[in-house]
């Protein structure tokens, strides 16, 4: 029989044998998906593709939206080229998770909430927020209600719980106030949530602001009849999500998330990038690769998010064309705005 030390000594060298060969299977893993999306020459986003201001095709067909402006900026700074990105659509989020689980979709970035459930109860891991979110509720502007407490009674839109979760959202929040509303449940979300609200067959529609404010602009005939209670009925951070176990490849969609975010701090945008390659800033020579590391720790190029904001903006500026005061939805940053400005946007330092 073996000494016992001997025993010790075997499992130690097993244990560690162990953890190399998955540290290595790892880094192959996460080195694959980079790989894969640059042999390719596109990154294959999946998106909902139906909601103007977010991921919708335009007049042209490109798809346009702050969901399909961040997988740009991932391709610009991977590939060098924000159009190189293949747009893979999904109408459900059940479909979008598949997508991504399959590897059908290197980046996931449709409208979806971050949640334990989405995280830990999938092989799916959230990337970083990109809009700050909250459920709310849409009413006609001359029905008199100018507050959540006063909806007691009426018929609110809701979509189907197999959709999302807004209508156990609705259920408590009615509970806090102490009120008593009556759900219509509808089978989608999208579009299909206003389809009874403009034929009266509810009083009000619920769902995430964002897109609220978005079917507002799009899909009523005069967006000024509609009022947006001020309430928020949850918490809604809006993330792109990647495959669980690429390391490498999560940190590459999270700092290219952060270094939209940090530019626009920085006051570094596509109209003043190239005078920021004289900056004496040492966080601007970073973000931009004037100051080398960060591109090699990613397996990037130290220019990859100078690419980024040159080709596609700082978050300001995709915020501001897609959602903001420079698109027909108009919607006020609020919560996602900068934390300098009363906000939560707060991007990790470059440095």
């Amino acid at each position: 029989m073996p000494r016992p030390f001997l025993d010790r000594n075997t499992a130690m060298r097993r244990c560690l044998l162990g953890l190399l060969t998955l540290f290595v299977m790892a880094g192959a893993a996460a080195a694959q998906t980079r790989e894969a999306v640059q042999q390719r020459g596109a990154l294959r986003c999946g998106v909902f593709g139906q909601l103007p201001g977010f991921s919708a095709p335009d007049a042209s067909a490109a798809m346009r939206g702050l969901d399909a402006d961040f997988c740009r900026a991932i391709a610009a700074a991977v590939l060098g080229d924000a159009e190189k990105v293949e747009f893979v659509t999904a109408d459900s989020v059940a479909a979008g998770f598949a997508g991504l689980e399959a590897r059908g979709v290197e980046v996931l970035s449709s409208n979806l909430t971050a949640t334990a459930m989405r995280d830990a109860g999938r092989n799916a891991v959230p990337t970083g927020v990109l809009l700050y979110d909250g459920q709310a509720v849409l009413v006609r502007a001359d029905a008199g209600i100018a507050n959540f407490a006063q909806l007691n009674g009426k018929r609110i839109c809701v979509a189907a719980p197999a959709v999302d979760g807004s209508q156990a959202i609705l259920r408590n929040a009615a509970a806090r106030a102490g009120i008593t509303l009556v759900p219509v449940v509808v089978a989608q979300g999208g579009p299909a949530l206003l389809e009874g609200f403009k034929a009266g067959t509810c009083d009000a529609v619920t769902a995430d602001a964002a897109a609220l404010a978005t079917l507002r602009a799009t899909d009523l005939p005069d967006p000024a009849e509609a009022l947006l209670l001020p309430e928020r009925l949850s918490r809604e951070p809006l993330t792109p999500f990647v495959r669980a176990g690429d390391e490498r490849w999560r940190e590459i969609v999270a700092w290219t998330l952060h270094a939209l975010v940090a530019a626009e701090e920085l006051e570094v945008s596509s109209a003043t990038l190239d005078a920021a390659l004289a900056s004496d800033d040492a966080e601007i020579r970073f973000l931009i690769g004037l100051d080398p590391g960060l591109g090699a720790a990613l397996g990037l190029r130290d220019t990859w998010a100078a690419e980024a904001i040159r080709q596609v903006g700082n978050y300001g500026e995709i915020f501001d064309r897609n959602l903001g005061e420079g698109s027909p939805i108009g919607l006020d940053r609020g919560l996602s705005d900068l934390w300098r400005r009363g906000g939560l946007m707060y991007p990790f330092p470059f440095r």
